[in-house]
């Protein structure tokens, strides 16, 4: 009988969205030393209180912020060929991470359009190439209990009708939406089509 063959990723040992999860896990002591310098960068004295709280949403394909904020050459390739025309510059206000790519999902999140194509023209390797959707791993995605309109006791399924993946967001028999973490790939969709203002569903980027 002939051996069945291997994957790439299983030769490899880790798969690659074992590879784009690893910031899921506790973060070692380097690790750590990089969240703070990222940190650092959004607190300057140009960036403002509310920008400081949360990393921005990245496109598909980032392996670590800080990592991006070094490598990106800014040159917008990722911009221009965005289908949804959903990833834009950050403003100066964002200090050192001004002119790199970023995500506002509320207004337009990332579509998981075919190909993934932002993840393939980045000349600098600030994004590495992301061929299935499963593999994207853009963030997490937050239910405030406090806000969303079934716990509350009203009907609303809108975040569930958007999550293009089969299993990231599910409910329970009261039709409260709760988010699996291993499966949501942090694309947005569930927080722009929230109809509660502000949303009752937002992703946490990566950081």
């Amino acid at each position: 009988m002939m051996p069945h063959p291997v994957a790439d990723d299983d030769k490899k040992g880790v798969s690659r969205r074992e590879l784009l999860t690893f910031w899921r896990r506790p973060l070692d002591e380097a690790v750590k030393g990089m969240n703070k310098a990222v940190q650092s960068a959004t607190t300057s004295s140009v960036a403002t209180p509310t920008l400081a709280k949360q990393a921005p949403l990245r496109p598909p394909g980032m392996m670590h912020e800080l990592m991006l904020r070094n490598t990106c050459m800014r040159c917008g390739k990722c911009i221009e060929i965005c289908p949804a025309e959903a990833i834009s510059p950050l403003g100066p206000e964002w200090g050192r991470l001004a002119e790199t790519p970023a995500i506002d999902a509320r207004k337009q999140p990332c579509v998981l359009c075919e190909g993934l194509q932002c993840t393939h023209v980045c000349p600098s390797g600030a994004l590495i190439p992301v061929y299935t959707p499963g593999d994207v791993v853009m963030g997490t995605a937050v239910v405030d209990e406090s806000r969303c309109l079934p716990y509350g006791g009203l009907a609303c399924d809108q975040c569930l009708k958007a999550c293009p993946i089969p299993g990231a967001l599910v409910a329970d028999a009261q039709g409260r939406p709760s988010v699996v973490e291993d499966l949501c790939v942090g694309c947005g969709l569930c927080e722009q089509h929230c109809p509660t203002e502000p949303t009752s569903i937002r992703v946490r980027p990566r950081n």
